[in-house]
């Protein structure tokens, strides 16, 4: 999304808004620099243009759709307009929407705000994050359309049970940029970037449940993996080093690529922190308990090799005769095949990687690969930017039906990684029809 990006970071550039109004300016102007910054940094930490942003949209100004099991949550306008955003808050009323999930007019949030991540945010980095959502971000006279959902989620009263039972981060103290490299990397994952509102299992309750810490999680179709350090379900085998280049790129040779949300986190959010910070988010991570999957019981990158079949293109012509137009080996070569390669390698530079040590392909549920064939990939950090088209559609013409994308999924998995799909037509269309923009 490089025209989203260039406007979001547009927003960031010195800590102000570049060509805001100029009222708006004067008073940005009037404020600490050093604490405008650290606001600037926090809000990128904690991802808030995922969310409070459309696709296309203005960056803050609202109106994402968001999918949950209670229906669709309409995100809020957080820029400082005081008709439309929250330029009427006090750092008070700010405080509890991020800490508690309290409106201004007292009403709760739904949970898909992570306050109960937030919670644990100390008052400085509030306070740092107040000032510049206030001064540093231009205001935007939008208000995105209200969230409807259905009796009883749509009584927002019923949230205060769900809050004290659900619990929250403690909240921290002192001066965060102070502290010891496992301290920090701890802030970093339970507070701001708030690993565990994505990558932890929820309880029919939809609360985390706090003894499976980053134990994986489904989410719009994709599926958070577990990144505990287990050998065998999670990412023991992967490097301090691995985890950073992965959170700076979006990608680690033979191992894994960041695509769907998590792809949009390591381009808006952690491919812009400070290296100090990646490793202490990395050695964190790296010392939580491991957990074993039901799924996965061997590293998720540690399947397959290269095919070693004839290339269907090279000479052995006579094969094409006796596959159909949809067998799984021609869908392979007239989709797959020019960018991952026939031997499923991937290019030299791995810009199109190797289907092989893979970990969406090794993974012991097919969600991930089912979405990177109908979604696609688009992922832009400092390290460039990484593309696949989506399968599902283009624009409004479908690529691959539901037959040819089971098919597709099941071969790959076949050939490459570890053979245990049965994925169906049904359940492609399921998933498609769960996660079509609509």
């Amino acid at each position: 999304m490089p025209d989203f990006k260039t406007v979001f970071w547009s927003f960031l550039v010195g800590g102000t808004v570049l060509g805001g109004l100029s009222a708006h300016a004067a008073r940005a102007a009037d404020v600490d620099q050093d604490v405008m910054n650290r606001g600037a940094y926090l809000a990128t930490a904690a991802d808030c243009v995922a969310c409070h942003t459309k696709q296309g949209g203005t960056p803050f100004a609202g109106g994402l759709k968001i999918a949950t099991p209670m229906g669709d949550i309409i995100s809020t306008n957080i820029t400082p307009d005081p008709d439309h955003g929250i330029g009427k808050y006090s750092e008070h009323d700010f405080e509890q929407a991020l800490r508690r999930g309290k409106r201004r007019d007292g009403e709760n949030l739904y949970p898909v705000m992570p306050y109960v991540s937030y919670a644990g945010m100390t008052d400085q980095d509030i306070h740092a994050l107040y000032v510049w959502f206030m001064h540093g971000v231009k205001p935007v006279a939008e208000t995105p359309p209200a969230t409807q959902l259905s009796f009883p989620s749509n009584i927002r009263l019923t949230l205060s049970g769900w809050n004290m039972l659900a619990g929250s981060e403690k909240q921290e103290t002192g001066d965060s940029a102070t502290y010891d490299t496992l301290r920090r990397g701890k802030y970093l994952a339970t507070a701001l970037e708030h690993c565990g509102t994505c990558h932890t299992p929820r309880n029919v309750m939809l609360m985390e449940k706090s003894d499976q810490y980053l134990a994986g999680s489904p989410l719009a179709g994709w599926y958070a993996p577990n990144i505990t350090p287990s050998k065998t379900g999670g990412i023991g085998d992967w490097s301090e080093d691995d985890i950073v280049q992965y959170l700076r790129t979006g990608r680690v040779k033979g191992k894994s690529q960041a695509a769907g949300p998590m792809g949009e986190a390591v381009e808006h959010s952690t491919s812009h922190l400070t290296d100090a910070d990646l490793h202490a988010l990395a050695a964190f991570i790296r010392q939580v308990k491991p957990m074993e999957d039901d799924a996965d019981h061997q590293p998720r990158d540690g399947f397959g090799k290269a095919n070693d079949a004839p290339d269907i293109r090279s000479g052995e012509l006579t094969r094409i005769d006796n596959l159909s137009h949809k067998s799984p080996a021609n869908l392979f070569d007239a989709n797959c095949a020019a960018c991952h390669g026939q031997n499923g390698a991937g290019t030299v530079d791995q810009y199109a990687p190797s289907l092989y040590k893979n970990s969406a392909v090794g993974a012991g549920r097919p969600d991930n690969l089912i979405m990177t064939i109908l979604m696609g990939v688009n992922r832009t950090t400092a390290d460039g930017h990484a593309s696949m088209p989506a399968f599902g559609s283009t624009g409004d013409v479908q690529r691959l039906d539901d037959e040819e994308v089971a098919s597709l999924v099941n071969y790959v998995s076949k050939t490459f990684g570890n053979g245990s799909y049965n994925v169906t037509a049904d359940q492609v269309a399921q998933v498609r029809k769960n996660n079509t923009p609509h």
